[in-house]
């Protein structure tokens, strides 16, 4: 009995040495745990606002949590398409997302009542109401299993092309790239050819004349460099505004430890970070209008009566969007016009 305890304490200590003598005892004085670390994937380019901000916000938590914590940005679909952003926080593979009204899906569509075509005609109109939906956002959310942080705002959404389009009829047979099934309906319905792409992609559609225009913001001009191959910005004010909502895998911050919670909701107030994204939001807006010629871009402004023209031809794709998201679409859009005052 006393020889097998000798033989197997021998056998222990070479498996320790074997491990690198971690099976020894605790680790070294001083050794510091690995943080928390989270993903935060953004369709936004590097050097666009909405990175910008995540990236304040991400140093913030850092500082605040002394290292224990750290959120990792990932700029212009660089971990996800687009298209996959919505489903990969839903699903968990990561922790943090944003979540873009451009490309909702059936899972949530019913929160995009303020991005149906020509809903609001700024970006400070899309703000009063889109704050006053904050708690049927939350509701809508979390049903889904997501956290709702905060409301953000991509500046208004209008049409790079190779060609003019100044008025309804020159909508008719172009083809412009669209981000989802609203869009995709105020397109037909004008007598366009919608096509579905990817974010990422629009610069080589545009290049390679795979469409004649692409819904966007003006904002991405520069950044994503469309002024190279489109060559002119028409101004239809599709939308005053485009929502991203920062969300939270509610099983992930479930998970997280409660002072690191409220560290990460101390960091958003203390860099303003939903104020900042719609101020900015207005501001880039601004700036990109002026920028434009600058860029070799020319500026289409389509006459009022082309606008509100399109705008009752764009009660079609209402209806269609009521259709699809039903009862809750219907309370939706009621909660929508009141926060408007219509």
């Amino acid at each position: 009995m006393k020889t097998t305890l000798t033989w197997s304490t021998l056998a222990l200590v070479l498996l320790a040495l074997v491990a690198g003598g971690t099976a020894l005892g605790p680790p070294p004085a001083g050794a510091q745990p690995r943080p928390v670390v989270w993903n935060l994937p953004t369709v936004a380019a590097p050097s666009y606002f909405h990175t910008v901000n995540y990236n304040a916000l991400a140093a913030k938590v850092k500082e605040k949590s002394g290292g224990r914590m750290e959120i990792r940005i990932h700029p212009a679909s660089s971990l996800y398409p687009s298209a996959e952003l919505l489903p990969a926080v839903l699903d968990g593979r990561t922790e943090l997302g944003t979540v873009l009204a451009s490309y909702l899906t059936d899972v949530l569509l019913e929160i995009g009542p303020l991005e149906l075509p020509f809903m609001t005609g700024s970006v400070g109109e899309h703000k009063k109401a889109a704050l006053q939906l904050r708690p049927f956002y939350s509701e809508r959310f979390a049903r889904r299993g997501l956290r709702l942080l905060s409301i953000h705002a991509w500046p208004s959404q209008q049409i790079f092309s190779t060609v003019p389009i100044r008025s309804v009829a020159d909508w008719k047979g172009k083809k412009i790239r669209v981000y989802g099934a609203d869009s995709a309906n105020i397109a037909r319905l004008l007598g366009a050819a919608p096509v579905n792409i990817n974010f990422g992609e629009v610069y080589s559609a545009l290049e390679k004349r795979t469409v004649d225009g692409a819904m966007t913001s003006a904002t991405n001009a520069e950044p994503m460099k469309f002024f190279e191959v489109a060559k002119y910005l028409d101004y239809w004010y599709l939308a005053g505004a485009a929502m991203e909502w920062l969300v939270a895998n509610q099983k992930a911050w479930d998970a997280l430890p409660k002072d690191l919670q409220h560290i990460v909701l101390d960091a958003m107030k203390e860099t303003n970070l939903e104020e900042k994204e719609w101020q900015d939001a207005s501001d880039a807006d601004e700036r990109a209008r002026k920028r434009l010629p600058e860029l070799g871009m020319t500026v289409v402004d389509p006459p009022k009566e082309e606008i509100e023209k399109a705008r009752k031809i764009a009660q079609g794709a209402w209806d269609i969007w009521l259709q699809r998201t039903g009862a809750d679409g219907k309370r939706a859009l009621e909660l929508a016009l009141k926060a408007l005052g219509r």
